[in-house]
């Protein structure tokens, strides 16, 4: 599937009450995939480490559906009878107004930050974040994604990057970072990788040197990728380390072609995911 600026069907209405219900509003719900919905989308993506480009494609749409997904969970554990099915419709509203209005929370059915504490206070996806990235793991990033004070276009060629790998979303205007600015935005930009790897791996007996590589292949590959990776699937079911070494080593492709930095930095990944090894090695492909 693929959905972008200029599509209209129903389908767009769908992701445009999601967007609304996780508080990215793409100004009214007319089924019409336009500006403000693009905007929104990006929005989206940006949060949660996924290509910023205003299209949502599988990446993106099965996101959208696991977010509201988890809402409508929640919602059920505290006493509400809804279909678990991704969709922000009109019983998930209600349920949701009526949910806010017994918690004396801002009844406007948007999943905020005041909103989301209460509902998942009781549940593992807003719980304290058992892990968070440490000196190490921050500069094992630093060092890989490198320090540009100016907008530059990445391997990819989709989107200008800044400082330490901050993709600039629309309506961003950044023309140039100090140093310090660019750790401050990097620092920000990991918050939400942090806490979306800690419920990936919540429940498994991992050590800080294997949670700061993950986090380092979610800023870099993405959390969806991650998510949905068989690296992930592996270290869930105990793979051995040669296993985990291959799985990280799918991930060094950029337009279909193997790229040395994206080796180098999987193998380091890999190296500190099993080592507590977080040296930059500048090794050639094997």
């Amino acid at each position: 599937m693929l959905y972008k600026k200029g599509c209209s069907c129903t389908e767009i209405g769908i992701i445009q009450n999601n967007l609304k219900m996780l508080g990215y509003d793409p100004n009214g719900i007319d089924c019409v995939f336009g500006y403000s919905t693009e905007i929104a989308v990006k929005e989206f993506q940006g949060a949660n480490g996924i290509l910023s480009d205003g299209i949502v494609g599988d990446c993106t749409w099965n996101l959208l559906f696991d977010k509201i997904s988890e809402i409508q969970g929640a919602l059920n554990r505290s006493g509400f009878n809804l279909i678990v099915d991704g969709v922000a419709g009109l019983n998930t509203y209600n349920c949701l107004l009526r949910f806010q209005k017994a918690n004396d929370l801002t009844v406007d059915g948007i999943v905020g930050s005041c909103t989301s504490n209460a509902l998942f206070k009781n549940n593992y996806s807003c719980t304290q974040d058992n892990f968070n990235i440490s000196d190490n793991g921050f500069n094992f990033i630093v060092d890989y994604e490198s320090f540009y004070p100016e907008p530059y276009r990445g391997l990819d060629s989709q989107n200008q990057t800044i400082g330490y790998g901050h993709v600039i979303i629309l309506g961003e205007n950044i023309e140039r970072l100090t140093m310090d600015e660019a750790k401050d935005l990097l620092k920000k930009d990991l918050e939400s990788f942090v806490h979306l790897v800690n419920i990936m791996v919540l429940g498994l007996n991992i050590s800080q040197c294997q949670f700061d590589s993950l986090v380092s292949f979610a800023y870099n590959a993405g959390a969806t990728a991650l998510k949905y990776s068989s690296l992930l699937k592996d270290i869930k079911n105990g793979a051995d380390n040669e296993t985990i070494k291959d799985d990280f080593l799918k991930w060094i492709y950029c337009n279909h072609e193997k790229a040395l930095g994206l080796y180098r930095r999987r193998y380091d990944e890999f190296e500190m995911y099993s080592n507590a090894d977080y040296t930059r090695t500048y090794r050639e492909f094997e």
